[in-house]
């Protein structure tokens, strides 16, 4: 990846015309000019040239961006803000460090499969033995921390055991005609374990010989979006390595965001020249190289597609979940406004500015009311968090999936 200094001709692209404030949804929230593209890639120049240093104030600034590339695919001259803020971020990271709880969960706990799996079976047990509804309602979590009341107001709900877990007793069908490796993201491991089962059921239905890598770690999102960018590059050539030495024809994600991560590992180590071009969403995969094969038995709903950043305007899949979901039987797809605006998740947005995260999620929530859908469909594992906590809030009992699981369904 490029450091702030080599990316200082693409600051100077900006025309400070202002298009960039019409589709931010920070912006939208705020009213600031700070929170705006334009207002960024000035600071990030100004950054790079030396003329301005880091402090606490810059590095709030560049923390307020959701990466939705909204800005990009509206700009004129093409600025890459994202990649400007994410190379503001990692000059930050190298003058002022990371805090520490931050630091360990980005080099220590993501990275570790064993420590994702023992915290996913606290979890659980945190959420099935009654201690979640117990602490809720005591209000003890909001009197200790208001901060910690809001991250845990958006945890999900895990799975009894992580999809590693499941892959032990799963017995993978060969003698298909085509070889796809199986990229598991961390949410579908501890959390979406019934989307890993579908993406296998519907790959091995539709001929593939499935391979899933289990030590497969983070894909490096969240190291890259703090800056951390070593850490980011030693998770992009493990991942290469293992995903390479499949000798797959394809390498599949059910994750906007883990393959958005994954089409960038050859900017990140010169040992994965050739990968990206291997690199499919499952919805893009079904689509455009098997032709979608449904099943017999209908799924009868009404449902709504949101567009996850990174998969529309990171990977352009945008067409390819509407006609997966348009080819199953029973589904009528019904479009919200505004599809493709993001729902204010980012990672870890959500957890670090709950308030303003959700002025950007209930203008989404509304967008899905207006349709009264039956089901919400979604290509990323986390804005289905993001979603499912915003439809909660508004006491919408609707349920968030993934084409591929209603795919799995017609079975």
């Amino acid at each position: 990846m490029k450091n702030l200094k080599e990316m200082r001709e693409e600051a100077q692209k900006c025309l400070r015309c202002g298009l960039c404030q019409v589709v931010c949804p920070l912006y939208n929230a705020l009213g600031s000019e700070p929170a705006v593209a334009r207002a960024k890639v000035r600071l990030a120049r100004e950054l790079a040239d030396g003329n301005l240093k880091v402090t606490p104030r810059m590095k709030k600034i560049m923390s307020l961006c959701l990466n939705c590339k909204a800005c990009v695919a509206n700009c004129p001259s093409q600025v890459h803000t994202d990649e400007l803020v994410l190379a503001a971020r990692a000059r930050i990271k190298d003058e002022d460090g990371l805090p520490f709880m931050l630091g360990a969960a980005l080099k220590q706990f993501l990275p570790s499969n064993n420590l994702q799996g023992a915290a996913a079976k606290a979890s659980y047990l945190y959420q099935q033995l009654g201690l979640q509804k117990a602490m809720r309602a005591s209000g003890l979590i909001k009197a200790v921390s208001p901060d910690l009341a809001n991250m845990e107001a958006v945890m999900p709900k895990f799975a009894p055991r992580t999809f590693r877990a499941e892959l032990e007793n799963m017995k993978l069908k060969r003698g298909g005609k085509i070889k796809v490796a199986y990229f598991l993201s961390c949410m579908t491991n501890m959390v979406n374990t019934g989307l890993g089962k579908a993406v296998v059921d519907v790959l091995e239905r539709h001929g593939c010989d499935v391979y899933i890598p289990a030590d497969v770690q983070c894909c490096g999102t969240p190291q890259l979006a703090y800056g951390d960018t070593e850490t980011a590059e030693a998770l992009a050539k493990n991942n290469a390595r293992l995903l390479a030495e499949t000798g797959a024809d394809y390498i599949v994600t059910d994750c906007g965001t883990c393959g958005d991560m994954l089409r960038k590992y050859e900017e990140l180590v010169p040992e994965a020249a050739g990968f990206s071009a291997k690199v499919l969403d499952i919805n893009e995969f079904l689509v455009d190289k098997l032709g979608v094969k449904p099943g017999d038995k209908p799924v009868n709903a009404v449902v709504t597609y949101h567009d996850s950043c990174h998969l529309n305007r990171g990977q352009k899949v945008n067409r390819q979940p509407r006609e997966l979901l348009k080819a199953i039987p029973g589904v009528t797809l019904k479009e919200m406004a505004e599809a493709d605006r993001c729902c204010g998740g980012a990672g870890s947005f959500a957890l670090t500015n709950y308030e303003l995260s959700m002025q950007v999620l209930d203008r989404k929530i509304n967008n899905i009311k207006a349709v009264n859908p039956d089901m919400v469909a979604a290509g990323c594992p986390a804005c289905k968090m993001q979603l499912e906590h915003g439809l909660e809030r508004h006491n919408m009992k609707i349920p968030v999936v993934h084409p591929v699981e209603l795919l799995a369904k017609t079975y």
